[in-house]
C-alpha cells in the first residue's frame, strides 16, 4: 500500500463513516492535490474510470470544464472586445 494509501485507510478507520465531516474529506482531498498533483490527478482519473465513487460525475464534469472554461472566456473576451470597439 503507498503512503497516501495509508493516509485514507487511518483516515476511513478513525472517523464511523456516519459521522464523517464533509470540510475535513475536503480539506484533506485538497491537500492530496496540492502535496502531489500528479498522483492526485491519476488517482482522481481512476477513481472516475472505476465509477464506484460518488463522486466520480463531478471529477468528469472537472476534467470537462478545464477545457470548457477557458474556451468560453475567450469567446466573451473577444465579443466584448468586438463590441467596445465597434
Amino acid at each position: 500500500m503507498s503512503q497516501s494509501e495509508d493516509g485514507r485507510a487511518e483516515q476511513d478507520i478513525a472517523v464511523p463513516r456516519g459521522e464523517l465531516e464533509p470540510g475535513k474529506v475536503i480539506e484533506a482531498e485538497i491537500g492530496r492535490l496540492v502535496r502531489h498533483p500528479r498522483a492526485e490527478a491519476t488517482r482522481l482519473e481512476q477513481v472516475a474510470a472505476d465509477g464506484d465513487a460518488g463522486s466520480a460525475p463531478f471529477i468528469e464534469i472537472a476534467l470537462v470544464a478545464r477545457w470548457i472554461v477557458p474556451v468560453a472566456l475567450i469567446l466573451v473576451g473577444i465579443t466584448l472586445l468586438v463590441y467596445f470597439k465597434a
